[in-house]
């Protein structure tokens, strides 16, 4: 039988390490086969926001074409913005699709030899992405001998703690399986508000080179060749003297709503005698907890203990199928018992499944004062639906003599909306991947068991502003209060926190922080996520969330970057949306059937909000535009039947774009002087490219075309690069077009 002592100190291979691109053949790298030639990581941070793009060029040393999966974990509460892969000197960037159909797209063009890529959250399913920090990207086909050049991009949020700032990048093979790459480079470019102090690199693997290093700002970089990647790559720093209440705006149309977010940082509070502890740890010992998690889990659960005083008292519990526990009585702290604790723990058998409602009543039963749960939130085993395990337990918790609920996750398939929801009965919440650094997340969760969240932070309500979030749940002394949300009209606005505030004026227009619109929509997915974690899927939210990713561009469990040759993929990205079929009836009738004009035969769903019946239904890509007949059948409750013909109106052609640039290259720096032309219906005109931030197109009567300026980025990478171009006419129909130019070093 497994016991615990047996794989805390053995180093067992998993299915995959992050950063590497296995064969498809494979369960684990092969550098005879695949193998990381060069990577080039950039690291820009403003303020407590962080964005991290990697370039990445793989090596095939074998003799034949070859398909990857490469597979990487990303730090919390991160998310991926951009992917795209090469084709030579060609670079084809992801666009997002739903996720089913992306795959489908996927197998089509990998089957006619094309180059394309694909990126999504998770492996298998929707609900494994809900449940992982693990991305995957299948690369195809990767040349004999040749090289296959892949970039991707993620936006983070930055923890602060006591005023310290803490950034990593996963780059330590999961397991310490030993990982080399050819030639790395990291460029680092920290800005702040507020003076960088004690800046530090905490590993040894990179040691870094400064270019700049002042009050605001740290400019640093590292080389090196065959690095064996031992660590990640990690910082911290701390903030200098704390401010008040800060807000940042964008707004790109003037006609259009704009976002802001407002951060409120909290000055450290003085040191403070606690009152003796009495906790209950809670740790998972199933088999979903092997390797480096149950490593990592062991690691803090002995920091927890080993920080317990004689007068503090604990339980200790183990699950999985079942619950054992150390002692029936309460034990006090101090080394000696410790040292049983924890040598009664190694000897526990891991095995069998997670039965997470088990573990949490026992823990409730033992009626102490705090609950330190350990785990990575699989449940397996008893109710294993996360918003019922969470809504079982606030009402046991409420029944109960309410402990602190403080959950630690552990993994790169931590399942963090169960986690968070379990968390919210007046806990913490903090979760670290399989090889990610440990200290700095521990220290700050262990801190928080003997102190207490800020109270009567929320952001006042203004009529002005609208779809707030908070990035938070809670706010600790030493931290930040964060929320963004969005604003009606520019002007100026009082924002008020607890007893903080401060006028702003909004801006009317302003592209400074492009960040802030992809954050807002990041907070309503996130919520959104929750809701279904609690509810259960329903095609209204999950029509949303795909929705919310194509425009804001970052992947969710629902959806995928797809990177293929535009003409592949542009009959899917024009075709109008689902046709929505309303029909209103006499309160008598109690069902309606849709008989429509290609065959197919469509139930509707009564909407009693609205007292309307409706269903949705595909039209097929060869039905002409017009007006359509559609044959409705009606019961009433008495069972009669009646039959209406109504009609629908399909209007699926796109507008037709012609787009050209006032030149075929351009140098890093310099501005594309777009022209384009499109249909009469057009309504609005959009250009975009990798790097830049999107531009909108107006009418200039002077060429009599639509005119708007693109500046190439001055750290844009040389190589072929596409400017897309979309119009959008009265009917929300999509047309595009490309134009093709080359950066030049």
């Amino acid at each position: 039988m497994t016991r615990l002592a047996l794989l805390i100190l053995a180093a067992w291979p998993l299915a995959a390490d992050v950063g590497t691109l296995l064969p498809a053949n494979k369960q684990a790298p092969d550098p005879a086969i695949l193998a990381t030639g060069e990577t080039a990581i950039d690291i820009f941070v403003d303020g407590s926001g962080a964005r991290v793009v990697m370039r990445q060029i793989f090596e095939n040393r074998s003799g034949s074409v070859q398909e990857g999966n490469y597979v990487f974990a990303l730090p919390a509460n991160a998310i991926v913005s951009d992917f795209a892969v090469w084709d030579g000197p060609v670079r084809i960037p992801g666009v997002i699709l739903e996720r089913k159909r992306a795959e489908e797209i996927y197998d089509n063009i990998r089957l006619q030899a094309i180059d394309p890529g694909l990126l999504q959250l998770g492996e298998t399913d929707s609900d494994e992405g809900r449940r992982t920090r693990v991305f995957s990207a299948k690369v195809a086909p990767i040349p004999a001998y040749g090289t296959k050049r892949v970039e991707i991009e993620y936006h983070q949020r930055l923890p602060l703690e006591n005023l310290t700032a803490y950034l990593a990048v996963p780059l330590k093979p999961e397991a310490y399986r030993a990982q080399a790459v050819g030639r790395l480079w990291i460029t680092l470019d920290v800005r702040g508000a507020h003076n960088i102090e004690a800046f530090e690199s905490t590993g040894k693997t990179f040691p870094l080179n400064f270019q700049e290093r002042t009050a605001t700002r740290i400019r640093a970089s590292f080389e090196g060749r065959n690095v064996n990647l031992q660590e990640d790559f990690a910082i911290t720093w701390r903030r200098g003297a704390a401010a008040g209440l800060a807000v940042s705006a964008q707004r790109g149309e003037p006609a259009e709503p704009g976002y802001f977010e407002a951060s409120l940082t909290l000055p450290p509070a003085p040191a403070a005698a606690a009152p003796p502890r009495k906790v209950v740890a809670l740790f998972d010992a199933s088999l979903s907890m092997q390797w480096d998690k149950l490593e990592r889990s062991f690691a803090a659960l002995a920091k927890l203990l080993e920080g317990l005083q004689a007068a503090d008292r604990f339980h200790l519990l183990a699950f999985n199928t079942g619950v054992a526990k150390f002692a029936e009585g309460p034990t006090a702290g101090g080394r000696e018992n410790v040292e049983k604790a924890l040598t009664w723990l190694k000897d526990q058998p891991l095995r069998g499944a997670t039965n997470l409602p088990a573990a949490l009543d026992a823990a409730l039963a033992t009626r102490n004062d705090a609950i330190v749960l350990f785990t990575d939130g699989g449940a397996s085993e008893g109710e294993i639906r996360s918003g019922r395990i969470a809504t079982a337990y606030a009402a046991k918790w409420n029944a109960s003599n309410k402990p602190r609920t403080f959950v630690f996750g552990v993994g790169d398939d931590v399942n963090a909306n169960l986690l968070k929801a379990l968390a919210r009965n007046d806990g913490v919440f903090e979760s670290v991947g399989s090889t990610e650094t440990v200290d700095f997340k521990l220290n700050a969760f262990l801190s928080k068991l003997q102190r207490r969240p800020v109270t009567g932070l929320a952001l006042a309500r203004d009529p002005n502003l609208f779809d707030v979030y908070p990035l938070q749940d809670q706010s600790y002394d030493g931290s930040e209060a964060a929320w963004v949300g969005r604003y009606r009209n520019p002007g100026r606005t009082v924002f008020r926190a607890g007893a903080a505030q401060v006028a702003v004026a909004l801006p009317a227009s302003e592209t400074s922080h492009p960040q802030l619109p992809r954050a807002w929509a990041r907070a309503r997915v996130d919520a959104l996520l929750e809701k279904i974690d609690r509810d259960g899927e329903d095609r209204a939210t999950i029509d949303e969330i795909i929705r919310l990713s194509r425009q804001y561009k970052f992947v969710t469990p629902y959806t995928s970057f797809l990177a293929a040759p535009r003409a592949l993929l542009r009959p899917r990205l024009i075709r109008p949306g689902d046709p929505v079929l309303r029909v209103k009836t006499d309160p008598l009738i109690s069902s309606v059937v849709a008989v429509l004009p290609f065959g197919e035969v469509k139930p509707l769903r009564y909407l009693k909000e609205e007292g309307v019946w409706q269903t949705r239904f595909l039209a097929p890509v060869s039905m002409a535009d017009g007006v359509h007949p559609v044959d409705l059948v009606l019961r009433d409750r008495n069972g009669k039947t009646y039959k209406e013909t109504r009609t629908f109106v399909i209007i699926g052609k796109p507008p037709v774009v012609r787009v050209t640039a006032d030149k075929p290259q351009y140098r890093r720096g310099e501005t594309v002087r777009l022209k384009a032309s499109a249909s009469q219906s057009t309504r609005r005109i959009s250009a975009r490219t990798y790097g830049a931030a999107p531009v909108e197109l107006r009418w200039n009567p002077g060429v009599r075309a639509n005119t708007g300026l693109i500046s190439i980025p001055a750290d844009m990478t040389p190589g072929r690069y596409t400017i897309s171009v979309v119009a959008e006419d009265m009917a929300h129909n999509m047309g595009s077009a490309e134009v093709g130019i080359d950066v030049l070093p």
